[in-house]
């Protein structure tokens, strides 16, 4: 059933997103279509999704664009927002969305959001705030086929709205190993031969890390945010450190190193 006051469709990109979705649903729900593509969750997210009667399309990790382009066209509205999992949207940039879809800009029939990072519920200040293609209508955008499958503006030209909306629970931990494993890949690909004969990947798990949490927690002025600035830099180093494993440990088995 199509609502009276629906003003735009939204699509979530979701994959165990328990924990998250409720708060990102509840902010939308009552002037959005909601759209899930959801990448085989094995948690309650598609339980939670069915509770608000959300759409939902499954997709495999190799088939994103085909099934976030399926959800576009699927999209009773004309103007399409798209969310992670984790973003939650404030009521003065839903007040924006309608104002826009209202009063578009000459040729402009994309949006770039301004997205600003939160971890723990406080602002990291020293992430920079991102400038993202989300709010695009039906026809201007599409998905592109590649391994992050970013949206392509294929009509029209982008307006950019200085309003923030912020990205809540930014690094989740569980979600960065499928993250890396795909990195990994493309890299192997790209530099097989500099890789099979660089000798000095076990000291750089250690060493690489440990340099990242200096830059993000001094370089950056992370310590600016206290202890949580502490604890972002630290999971920054913790990624860098499971990325240098994991590209380690690929590259003892594939090349005997």
């Amino acid at each position: 059933m199509v609502k009276d006051n629906l003003k735009f469709s939204t699509i979530i990109k979701t994959c165990n997103s328990e924990k998250t979705l409720c708060e990102v649903i509840e902010a939308i729900k009552d002037v959005t279509e909601i759209i899930l593509v959801d990448f085989h969750s094995t948690d309650d997210t598609i339980e939670i999704a069915k509770e608000y009667k959300t759409k939902i399309i499954y997709a495999d990790k190799n088939e994103s664009s085909t099934a976030l382009n399926n959800a576009i066209n699927e999209a009773v509205s004309d103007w399409i927002l798209v969310l992670e999992d984790d973003e939650i949207i404030p009521q003065k940039l839903i007040f924006e969305l309608e104002h826009y879809i209202e009063n578009p800009k000459k040729n402009k029939n994309a949006l770039t959001l301004s997205k600003k990072t939160f971890y723990l519920n406080k602002e990291i200040k020293a992430a920079k705030i991102k400038e993202e293609l989300c709010f695009f209508k039906k026809e201007a955008a599409i998905f592109s086929d590649n391994p992050n499958s970013n949206l392509k503006l294929i009509s029209g030209k982008i307006h950019k709205l200085n309003k923030n909306f912020k990205t809540k629970n930014a690094y989740k931990l569980k979600y960065i190993k499928n993250d890396i494993s795909k990195r990994i890949n493309q890299i192997i690909e790209k530099n097989k031969l500099i890789l099979k004969n660089n000798k000095s990947k076990k000291a750089s798990v250690f060493i690489k890390p440990f340099f990242v949490f200096l830059y993000w927690y001094f370089i950056k002025k992370a310590f600016l945010n206290g202890k949580i600035g502490y604890i972002f830099a630290k999971e920054k180093a913790i990624e860098k450190f499971i990325f240098e494993t994991m590209l380690f440990e690929k590259l003892r088995r594939d090349y005997d190193i």
